[in-house]
């Protein structure tokens, strides 16, 4: 009978820290939730778009806090010698807008499945440069919603290439294309990097092209 009131007692405590843990879980939601929802969508996408000419954020901003901005957060925070909080609060968000990312050129490629392409080059907004490359490509593509995109900032007080390869991997019912961009000292070393970052991304050299490599100028 005693092992049984025993057992009885353990289950309940049990019970009760998982209430606990539970409760403090959506304590810490809730806190997380409210520390967001002090920004605006206009500041969070001023955020982002911060994060993004930093070189931090890749993807073009949209004014919505998710996963790839709260990880671009975290990797500003980690630079600058944050705390790495991983939280867009009012705070972080006005000590990244004090933040300064540098004068750079953006280039920037978007292309298509359907071998549609478009790049543009010496941008001073990444997030320009980036909206201009994937407009066009929609706007020329016959497959508008399979236009992927990729920006680059670079320095161009010095000589310098820049190459842009596109990947394609086709499956049963659907094909995969992806741009990858990079900078280099040489033609030769644009382009090995260039496919360097396709092979990271798990494609084969036989899925890739080359689209196009232009020195500091913009000349081919």
């Amino acid at each position: 009978m005693r092992v049984a009131t025993a057992r009885a007692e353990r289950a309940m405590e049990s019970h009760r820290a998982g209430v606990g843990a539970l409760c403090l879980a959506l304590m810490m939601m809730s806190e997380h939730s409210i520390a967001q929802s002090q920004l605006s969508q206009t500041e969070v996408y001023q955020a982002q778009a911060r994060l993004f000419e930093s070189n931090f954020l890749t993807r073009i901003p949209d004014g919505r806090i998710g996963q790839r901005t709260l990880d671009a957060l975290r990797a500003w925070q980690r630079q600058t010698k944050r705390p790495q909080t991983g939280e867009l609060t009012k705070k972080e968000f006005d000590q990244l807008m004090r933040f300064d990312p540098g004068k750079h050129a953006w280039e920037a490629i978007s292309g298509s499945i359907d071998g549609t392409w478009i790049a543009v080059w010496g941008h001073s907004s990444g997030v320009d440069a980036a909206k201009k490359a994937l407009a066009g490509c929609q706007k020329k593509s016959s497959r508008p919603d399979d236009c992927s995109y990729v920006s680059n900032s670079v320095d161009r007080s010095g000589p310098g290439w820049s190459a842009a390869v596109f990947c394609e991997q086709r499956g049963l019912f659907r094909r995969k294309g992806q741009m990858f961009l990079h900078n280099g000292l040489s033609r030769k070393a644009a382009i090995d990097q260039a496919f360097a970052a396709a092979s990271t991304a798990k494609f084969r050299s036989s899925q890739c092209t080359l689209v196009k490599a232009l020195d500091g100028n913009g000349r081919q």
